[in-house]
């Protein structure tokens, strides 16, 4: 049986070094065996956050990768917070995508978040969804992701 940082490894992806929470909030508030997870952006290991807006100046197949930096950024914190290998199961995220009004493909861009959770955690990555537009997110981001998750003790 492989680890989630094994897993990792093999999908040659590092987890990124996340700061502290730049304002009042944490960044994961356990309660009993559930870990919520607060929104993590699109912004890279190297600190550029990916912008723009779907359906003016970014296509779906660039939301999905942004969707993805941003859940790496959630797989860190889960590691800071409790440890990959802690997870029991990803039970929901919700996914903002930075869009205009007549974009309507949200759910396909949060499936760059929502294959790469299962290929990091096995089945403990399968998780209900919700994919919604926004009309602007932190630091001009393209996409977040928020995460309700069940962990071991």
């Amino acid at each position: 049986m492989t680890t989630a940082l094994e897993r990792l490894e093999s999908l040659r992806l590092e987890l990124p070094v996340l700061g502290a929470p730049r304002y009042a909030y944490e960044a994961s508030v356990r309660w009993g065996n559930l870990l919520f997870v607060s929104g993590q952006i699109s912004r890279t290991a190297a600190g550029e956050v990916l912008t723009g807006r779907l359906g003016d100046n970014i296509d779906t197949t660039a939301g999905a990768s942004a969707a993805r930096v941003s859940a790496l950024n959630l797989l860190a914190r889960l590691h800071d917070a409790v440890g990959l290998d802690k997870i029991e199961r990803i039970l929901k995220i919700t996914t903002w995508v930075t869009s205009t009004h007549d974009f309507v493909d949200q759910p396909t861009v949060a499936d760059g978040a929502s294959r790469l959770l299962p290929d990091v955690l096995g089945d403990a990555g399968r998780h209900a969804r919700t994919a919604l537009p926004a009309h602007v997110l932190p630091a001009g981001a393209l996409v977040e992701i928020e995460a309700t998750v069940a962990v071991r003790d």
